[in-house]
């Protein structure tokens, strides 16, 4: 159910597009672009097939070059290594599980051993620098093992004739040593081998320079390390992710120095995009920045929709309840309209049509309804774009919404209309909740109390505490003379198929918690007959010395549905008014008390005119300064009203001991009548005040004789109380 303080979201970021080299902005944006970031996991693995397909091999297939390079394969590695040894060997030679993988047999043809060498070293390396694929695989081996891989691949190095084979041995190197946590020496290392390699331009230059950023930020080097983030970011795709999540600047010096470290304005700008998702950046302040430095910056788009759809959380749902937004969502409000402005006015950046939608945007969450209006009118006119021309129409609807004050039967069959579209509720299912949120307003503004908590916390809050406004509201609502069809919808949505049924039970229920019951039979012979079962059986019946909530009836107890069960207490009382059969009448007087008792909170039937009970409620009453049937409880927004009335209970208690034809059943009567004066003395809520002993003291003084006092004295421990005091 839509509450105050829940976000509704319509604005769809495709608006911006995807561009793949900015995928990790996109992450912002939840699902919308889950197919897109999809093959993400996976881009550093393709990356590095294809390049190694390029280098050395265009005729090896990828899948080949794949399972060769990551495969659990080193046996099959260090086998073909020695077989690229012997002068006379051919493809034949390979081993069976090489025999069909084509890089392979291009190694083993053109004599790439120092290739072969780096995948062995490599493959060595691989366990100290990538976690296990699952929990029960075998540790990794210890540092010492990890140093002398270093140490004797670092003397190998000078030996290597291959310059791009040297560049990959040093990313191992570097790799290492930062696994290591030897941050100075991931430096050392950096500045002796990067001189002595000359290599084409390669992504592994980038995965280097990750490593060199990392060890300068734990030494303590954040703005280089974040100028070379920033640098790896938008050159690398595969390291790109990682990048934008490493990035750090702690304070404003930094920041100065890693400013002066860039070359361009473009770096600059780059620069300020990566610190804009710092979570201490005032992001505004950050895109006014970029714009400075490159006004058509794609990331700039992409910063305004992550802002608009921030705004959009934190404003609609209290533009919808008419709550008026807090000063600082409308301080950064107005700080975006301003820069959004500027940026049209100024007309330097690409895409006018994403500037002059996100206009409107913040128009309409500025509550400025007609500039919003007439913003998505032009817009609409002019737009190329299918994406922001259905944009528009979501956003024209829910602008609708934001104005309404008054809610008419044709403003709720056009809303009816709406919410029952198929198409519209699968692509935004934010507006039917959204629509209920506003509908609910304008009903509680307009005096609609019912109807509003209908909409906002359904019929099962409503049927914790009745009031007989409300049900009285639902049952005009349920005539079928009166509803329309959003009435029909709202009533099947939130009660079910047959609403007047469950409305007469509520109504039935209310009567009897006044104690009204003959009245409650009346309204309970409203429900459909075939029904009735669904609304319990009880076997009210039952006596009980101590009560007991959590009681089941025996299977062969004779069990009633609520119109036979009044119907039977009527019968009951038709017959001990006419009778002059004192056992007769007494017995009578006895059952209809002992059936309303347990119909009650403090006993097993209390389900029969109550939706809820709560085992506090009891205790929150007794400890109230005044006389309270509301309980505040979890999982009831407007309250649970509990059952705590006793008066007619003891009225017919009190009847069945007049007409009691021994001492034995007058004494029954008395306990049973002590029973609703101590429920009614708590549920009144004066716990320190003295507790009325009337019962109880009729019986210690006039019915010692009887077999129910000593049975009360060994079961009621609050009698024995009271009889030794």
């Amino acid at each position: 159910m839509p509450v105050v303080g829940d976000s509704y979201h319509f604005l769809n970021p495709r608006v911006v597009g995807f561009e793949s080299e900015l995928a990790p902005f996109f992450l912002h944006f939840g699902q919308t672009f889950r197919e897109d970031l999809g093959q993400g996991n996976d881009v550093q693995r393709d990356d590095n097939v294809a390049e190694w397909h390029e280098r050395f091999c265009d005729q090896a297939d990828l899948a080949d070059i794949d399972a060769l390079v990551y495969g659990n394969n080193l046996n099959q590695l260090e086998q073909l290594s020695r077989l690229l040894r012997q002068p006379e060997a051919r493809a034949a030679d390979l081993p069976p599980a090489l025999q069909g993988n084509t890089f392979a047999r291009h190694l083993l043809e053109a004599n790439c051993h120092e290739v072969l060498d780096y995948l062995i070293y490599a493959k060595q390396a691989e366990p100290f620098v990538t976690a296990p694929s699952n929990a029960f695989e075998q540790a990794s081996p210890d540092r010492t093992q990890m140093e002398d891989l270093l140490k004797r691949g670092v003397d190998a190095f000078p030996r290597v004739e291959s310059h791009y084979v040297r560049l990959r041995y040093a990313y191992q190197f570097v790799r290492l040593a930062h696994y290591l946590k030897e941050f100075d020496y991931v430096l050392e290392l950096y500045d002796y081998l990067m001189p002595k390699i000359d290599a084409d331009p390669s992504i592994i230059y980038d995965w280097i320079e990750g490593h060199r950023a990392g060890a300068l930020q734990s030494l303590g080097n954040y703005a280089e390390s974040a100028y070379l983030y920033s640098r790896i970011f938008e050159r690398t795709p595969s390291k790109r992710e990682s990048a934008y999540r490493s990035f750090r600047i702690r304070t404003n010096e930094e920041w100065r120095e890693a400013l002066l470290l860039a070359q361009t304005d473009h770096e600059r700008a780059m620069l300020h995009v990566l610190r804009a998702h710092n979570g201490r950046a005032i992001v505004v302040d950050e895109m006014r920045d970029i714009y400075d430095y490159e006004p058509n910056n794609r990331s700039l788009q992409l910063l305004t929709m992550r802002e608009l759809q921030e705004l959009e959380a934190e404003l609609l749902s209290e533009r919808v309840q008419n709550t008026g937004p807090d000063d600082a969502s409308t301080d950064r409000l107005i700080e975006l309209q301003v820069f959004v402005n500027r940026v049209l006015e100024e007309n330097k950046a690409d895409n006018r049509d994403f500037w002059q939608l996100a206009r409107g945007v913040l128009e309409m969450l500025a509550g400025d309804y007609f500039f919003a209006s007439e913003t998505f009118a032009e817009l609409a006119a002019t737009t190329d774009s299918d994406t922001i021309r259905q944009q528009l129409v979501i956003l024209n609807d829910v602008k609708e919404v934001l104005e309404l004050t008054r809610v008419t039967d044709s403003v709720e069959l056009h809303y009816y209309d709406l919410l029952t579209d198929p198409g519209l509720r699968q692509r935004y299912p934010d507006f039917q909740p959204f629509v209920n949120s506003k509908l609910q307003a304008v009903y509680r503004l307009t005096g609609q109390e019912a109807k509003a908590n209908l909409i906002r916390y359904g019929f099962d809050a409503i049927q914790k505490n009745p009031s007989i406004e409300a049900i009285l509201s639902l049952e005009r609502m349920a005539d079928s003379l009166n509803r329309n069809r959003f009435d029909r919808a709202l009533l099947n949505d939130r009660i079910g198929p047959n609403p007047i049924d469950h409305i007469y039970n509520l109504l039935g229920n209310h009567y009897v918690q006044q104690g009204q019951w003959k009245a409650a039979l009346e309204i309970y012979r409203r429900i459909d007959r075939n029904n009735l079962d669904d609304f319990g059986r009880y076997a009210p019946f039952i006596r009980q010395i101590n009560d007991r909530v959590h009681f089941t009836p025996p299977p062969d107890a004779t069990t009633y549905n609520k119109v036979q069960l009044l119907e039977r207490l009527d019968e009951l009382e038709e017959e001990a008014d006419r009778t002059t059969n004192d056992t007769i009448a007494a017995r009578n007087y006895f059952n209809i008390g002992q059936a309303l008792y347990s119909m009650s909170y403090f006993s097993y039937n209390w389900s029969f005119a109550d939706a809820y009970r709560s085992g506090i409620s009891a205790a929150y009453a007794a400890n109230a300064r005044q006389p309270v049937e509301v309980i505040p409880v979890p999982y009831a927004p407007l309250g649970n009203l509990e059952s705590f009335e006793m008066g007619q209970p003891r009225y017919y208690f009190e009847r069945a001991m007049r007409r009691a034809p021994d001492r034995e059943s007058a004494a029954l009567a008395a306990y049973f009548a002590a029973k609703t004066e101590r429920n009614r003395h708590y549920a009144l809520g004066r716990p320190g005040g003295e507790r009325p002993f009337t019962y109880f003291g009729l019986l210690r003084d006039n019915y010692r004789d009887t077999d129910l006092y000593d049975q009360l004295i060994a079961e009621c421990k609050t009698f024995a109380w009271y009889v030794d005091r």
